[in-house]
């Protein structure tokens, strides 16, 4: 895929990000994002949970992380002391291999995302999860605890030490299932005897 995301005049660019506000993105560059995958904030680990905040190191097997903003907004903090970048619905931004920030969501956040190799997609950012504390492959079922990607083996060896770590498969995040309440034993309505 081109790299031109529309009109340059407004992108916000740095040595690892680039911003390109919502009104000068292009059409192009909207429609094949829109068959990438979606992530979902709510879904992400959060320090303190639920709080919308979590630090992101783009370190992976990629040059760059690619995404459309689909929804809400978020400040991002780079770690390296840079001007804080504020993104929102429509926003095109590109996270450079190198880029570290801290997240500060606003509003519930939406994206497309998809990994490039210079200027090609590449299945294998996706694809090759190693777990970071045996090494073994667990790209069909991982947790990712912080910036750690665990093998379920290593997770439940310490579960206390990751609580609240993202359930994920083949690196998307896995919902969690919703508790079951309680249902009262057949005959008893609440647990009293009709009289």
């Amino acid at each position: 895929m081109e790299a031109d995301v529309g009109g340059s005049a407004a992108a916000t660019v740095s040595k690892l990000i680039t911003h390109t506000p919502a009104a000068e993105v292009s059409a192009a560059f909207k429609e094949a994002a829109s068959a990438w995958p979606l992530w979902d904030s709510k879904t992400h680990p959060q320090k303190p949970k639920n709080s919308g905040k979590f630090r992101f190191d783009y370190n992976g097997s990629y040059d760059t992380e690619r995404v459309l903003i689909t929804s809400g907004s978020a400040t991002l903090f780079p770690t390296d002391g840079s001007a804080a970048v504020s993104i929102c619905g429509g926003d095109a931004v590109f996270f450079h291999k190198g880029f570290c920030c801290d997240w500060v969501v606003h509003e519930p956040m939406t994206k497309h995302f998809a990994y490039f190799v210079g200027e090609e997609e590449s299945s294998l950012a996706l694809a090759d999860i190693a777990c970071d504390e045996c090494g073994k492959d667990c790209t069909a079922e991982s947790y990712l605890s912080g910036e750690l990607d665990l093998c379920p083996k290593c997770f439940k060896a310490n579960e206390q030490k990751h609580a609240g770590a993202e359930k994920q498969r083949f690196g998307q995040p896995v919902p969690e299932p919703k508790p079951k309440g309680k249902r009262p034993a057949s005959g008893k309505a609440g647990g009293k005897k009709k009289k």
